[in-house]
């Protein structure tokens, strides 16, 4: 610490900083372990919260807030943060009124060795234009529609003692988690309760807790200059990839997948869950693939956190043997189908949690003659419905092809006619033809 002291004052263009390796300064703040202290108002707390930071990696330890006042609870969680070692770092994952306490205590650069704060729906938070010490990545979680925001005004350049309680409205927004314009990085997740992050309370929320973990996660790394996410989710999910198409076995899917984990083909609602089920569902279900079967990747999105990898595939065959994932019950058509499906899967601790996998089942259907577009209930068609809408494999080969097609907007009637109005323009200037 005493480097990072004297760095405050050396002037950039010295002999000294110039000859430092690319990533001495890196190194000024990785600990050999990644810490947490985690409080709530509680004596004890969710374990299942407790084991979700582990799974990830993280040495865990809990400090309940207690009854002894907030200077004596503050030190208290610094004493747990201390305790890690002298060289290593720690971030802090604060609830409730426990959280209010956090932000408030440290607003001030005093704890070189804290690299980040993410509190879960605090009572009370700083004014929302606060700048926080800039080595400290700070993280709010609100629910409700107000939040009391605690503002130190000043006299005369001064900082009053005296603070002012002031009650502000949060506009909820559409959906989970959006994003608030304020100083510290700040989301507020609509039509949630207080307690939606605890997997032991009535109120949670599976969704908005993975939303708002996946942004825990993903600050709490930064903090912690773990640079090494996006590279191992990779490792993780092609060779997850690999060990399926060989024929995983039980014994050694454990290796590979957790206990508790899930794979979901959603347009045909299978797949499975625990590692027994998995096992089965693909050396039984999915595995052989037909000898025609090709997947090409179009794109590929690594999660911020270092956890979720979301997959764009471009995927081709030809119907020649049965797909109970794809097509159960239907025997082989000998059609040839193309279809882009995204996979979104997620890793803790290097093992399988979770593969979503979706796409357009009605082209499927289509391709292989078990749909028509003109196959149209009698309903719409008194109402003016001539044909479903819906594509075949010229959908998939337009993704493929960077979003273009001959066939782009057909389906929408009025398409047409607004393109043969005077002085139709679209994208600012740029006419239709």
């Amino acid at each position: 610490m005493a480097n990072q002291n004297r760095l405050k004052d050396m002037p950039f263009n010295t002999p000294w900083f110039n000859s430092q390796p690319k990533d001495f300064f890196n190194s000024l703040n990785k600990s050999k372990n990644y810490n947490i202290v985690l409080t709530a108002d509680t004596d004890d707390f969710d374990e299942d919260t407790i084991k979700q930071w582990q799974d990830e990696g993280f040495v865990v330890k809990y400090v309940p807030m207690g009854e002894d006042g907030s200077t004596r609870y503050v030190q208290r969680v610094r004493l747990a943060g201390d305790s890690f070692g002298t060289a290593e770092y720690y971030a802090i994952v604060a609830f409730s009124d426990a959280a209010s306490l956090i932000l408030q205590s440290h607003l001030k650069p005093n704890n070189p060795k804290l690299v980040a704060i993410i509190a879960y729906y605090p009572t009370l938070i700083p004014k929302p234009t606060t700048q926080f010490p800039p080595g400290i990545k700070v993280l709010v979680h609100l629910v409700g529609t107000e939040i009391k925001t605690q503002h130190h005004p000043e006299i005369l350049g001064l900082s009053s003692s005296k603070a002012k309680i002031i009650t502000k409205r949060v506009d909820p927004g559409p959906g989970y988690g959006e994003a608030l314009d304020y100083a510290f990085r700040t989301y507020t997740y609509t039509g949630l309760e207080e307690g939606f992050a605890e997997r032991d309370l009535d109120e949670f929320d599976r969704v908005g807790e993975q939303v708002a973990f996946s942004r825990s996660l993903a600050v709490v790394r930064r903090a912690f200059r773990i640079d090494e996410g996006e590279t191992k989710v990779e490792y993780y999910r092609d060779t997850l990839v690999d060990a399926t198409a060989a024929g995983i076995a039980e014994k050694s899917m454990g290796k590979r997948v957790r206990s508790g984990a899930h794979v979901l083909y959603g347009p045909t609602l299978t797949g499975g869950g625990g590692t027994a089920e998995l096992q089965r569902f693909y050396t039984e279900f999915f595995y052989p693939l037909p000898p025609s079967f090709r997947s090409r990747l179009i794109s590929r999105t690594v999660g911020t956190d270092g956890s979720r990898i979301v997959d764009e595939l471009f995927i081709s065959l030809t119907h020649t043997t049965e797909i109970p994932w794809l097509l159960p019950g239907i025997p082989p058509t000998n059609k040839r189908v193309e279809v882009v499906m995204i996979s979104i899967v997620r890793f803790v601790g290097g093992k399988l949690e979770s593969e979503h996998v979706y796409w357009d089942q009605a082209s499927v259907l289509l391709q292989v003659g078990l749909l028509s577009p003109k196959q149209v209930p009698g309903g719409f068609r008194k109402k003016g419905v001539s044909e479903l809408p819906v594509w075949g494999a010229e959908s998939a080969r337009a993704v493929k092809r960077g979003g273009t097609s001959s066939h782009l907007n057909e389906l929408i009637s009025e398409w047409d006619e607004g393109e043969e109005e005077e002085g139709d323009v679209v994208g600012g200037g740029a006419g239709v033809t």
